[in-house]
């Protein structure tokens, strides 16, 4: 077999394996409703009038926005190899990465014979994730999913937090040292460490509205403004984040760093904004002698940690940025306008499988979107949360699936 079938062939168990496992969910980074894979698919370069022909791409939508252009792209590169990569294979790969687009783009390089050690320390400065795959066995040496192996290797470099509370290695995984002694039969909480008070939502709606109204606020950059006003000492930067990471917050250095891939997405990047100012507004009092970052994994309102302490604050944040950057009374007045304009008299939009209702929840959600400067994902589950929509429980289609298709 000659040296191109080879290559060829291996590309092609590459592609069937990452195939199989954006199918199976379990590619952190790509989510399998929303993303595609592709072999050889050609990118234009930024200013250049060429294009690059990349051996595997997995592109994922929006699904808020126009799908024909992609929001993040993977690029995997395939290496049959009879040697361990080298360096300088990963310089060349991080250049052509940048040639295509300068954020929203993530690199993984699969090799047959692994990887050289400073192979794999430039690939970790560059955020390029490293597979080894031969014969029917793969190994992430470097892995962009913080959830599985690598989770050893972050905190070892002391990249990842795990949460508030400390964090011991016992029977083959990392875990809260709480739960690790209470498994043990050693009474104790987490509450010896830090005490978060628990709010309820019209706890958190009033506390909104209040800085809402204290302020005076002449633009449609609600989250900016009572930033500036408010917390001056804070300010913002962009940066490339890890995927799945829109905001972090340091409440030391003052800081709140926002995702590149949000920067030109303005309704994600006004509600992380809300939702990093709701930490400040709500928790600061308790957290300001926290002297690391703390990440925020606001997309889908879901922390990836599992303490229920952080995922009490994360809820607190969601919640105060709706109420802030929605105010309760202009929304309901708003809601009950369109509902008087499109007939809907039942008090709540409904939506099952009949056209006429999907449309009036789309439109709805569009016009309080663009009213409000939020995304429709973040005007849908405030109606959720104020009862004024029900979903049909026998609905076979997701309202993220209708809305894919608008």
């Amino acid at each position: 077999m000659n040296t191109t079938r080879i290559g060829t062939d291996y590309e092609n168990r590459v592609y069937q394996l990452f195939s199989s496992l954006l199918k199976e969910s379990e590619l952190s980074y790509a989510n399998s409703k929303y993303s595609q894979i592709y072999q050889h698919k050609k990118y234009s370069c930024i200013g250049l009038n060429r294009t690059i022909d990349f051996d595997i791409t997995i592109e994922t939508y929006n699904p808020n926005t126009n799908q024909e252009e992609w929001s993040s792209l993977v690029v995997i590169e395939c290496k049959c190899l009879t040697k361990v990569l080298d360096i300088s294979d990963i310089d060349e790969f991080e250049t052509k990465l940048k040639k295509v687009s300068d954020s929203g783009i993530k690199g993984i390089i699969v090799t047959t014979k692994g990887f050289s050690a400073n192979g794999i320390e430039q690939a970790r400065r560059a955020h390029i994730a490293l597979m080894k795959l031969s014969d029917e066995q793969y190994e992430w040496v470097v892995s962009r999913n913080i959830n599985k192996s690598e989770d050893t290797m972050q905190m070892f470099l002391g990249t990842y937090q795990s949460g508030l509370t400390p964090i011991v290695y016992a029977e083959n995984s990392f875990q809260s040292l709480y739960d690790y002694l209470n498994q043990a039969g050693v009474n104790t909480t987490e509450k010896n460490v830090i005490d978060i008070p628990w709010l309820e939502k019209e706890d958190i709606r009033k506390r909104a509205n209040e800085l809402y109204l204290k302020l005076t606020i002449p633009t449609n950059d609600i989250a900016g403004t009572i930033l500036a006003q408010e917390y001056p000492d804070y300010r913002i930067s962009f940066e490339d984040l890890p995927q799945g990471i829109l905001g972090t917050l340091s409440f030391s250095k003052k800081i709140i760093t926002l995702s590149n891939e949000i920067i030109s997405d303005i309704h994600r990047r006004n509600f992380t904004l809300a939702h990093e100012l709701g930490h400040i507004h709500l928790h600061e009092q308790y957290l300001r002698n926290y002297k690391s970052d703390y990440p925020d994994y606001v997309d889908g309102g879901i922390t990836r940690f599992p303490d229920k302490l952080i995922k009490s604050m994360e809820f607190q944040a969601n919640s105060f940025a709706s109420y802030l950057l929605m105010p309760h009374a202009e929304f309901i007045y708003e809601v009950n306008r369109l509902f008087e304009e499109y007939f809907i008299r039942k008090g709540y939009l409904y939506l099952d499988s009949q056209s006429c209702n999907k449309q009036n929840v789309l439109t709805i959600l569009g016009v309080l979107s663009t009213k409000f400067n939020v995304s429709k994902e973040a005007v849908k589950n405030r109606l959720l949360n104020e009862k004024l929509l029900v979903i049909e429980d026998g609905n076979p289609q997701r309202l993220n699936d209708v809305l894919r298709k608008y």
